[in-house]
């Protein structure tokens, strides 16, 4: 099972929104719960509050993944790392917000054809950023 808090701009420009996304191995991959956790939607709330990530409301589990919505004005995001400030090979990973921008239509489709392009960066063995951010998208509405 994996975890991810994330946060959603929406309307960044007319026609795209930007998600934030809360990974690890800098960046590169979902978080990872312990196959021993009983009840993700539980873990996640313990975790969102060890780490001080306020929660805009309540996680759901969908196709193995607990998503968690951030509350995203919240001033102690700030005390984490972000994908810029993380260059590639950096050890100890860390865990950071990586941000990501998705097409958005009226009609709820990829008017350019250019998120499922996405499909291509992996987050997981079996998910990847496309898969992620599209339930992501139907979690809000």
């Amino acid at each position: 099972m994996h975890l991810l808090p994330f946060i959603r701009i929406t309307e960044k420009a007319p026609g795209l929104d930007q998600f934030w996304l809360f990974l690890e191995r800098n960046g590169t991959h979902l978080i990872e719960i312990d196959s021993a956790v009983e009840n993700g939607i539980e873990y996640a709330k313990e975790f969102s509050a060890t780490n001080g990530i306020p929660l805009a409301k309540e996680p759901v589990c969908i196709e193995n993944i607990v998503y968690c919505e951030v509350t995203p004005d919240a001033a102690s995001l700030s005390s984490f790392y972000t994908w810029k400030e993380t260059p590639v090979g950096t050890t100890p990973t860390r865990e950071l917000w990586r941000p990501f921008l998705w097409a958005v239509s009226p009609e709820g489709g990829d008017p350019w054809g250019v998120n499922s392009l996405m499909s291509s960066i992996s987050l997981s063995e079996s998910h990847s950023v496309y898969s992620v951010l599209s339930h992501t998208v139907k979690y809000q509405n």
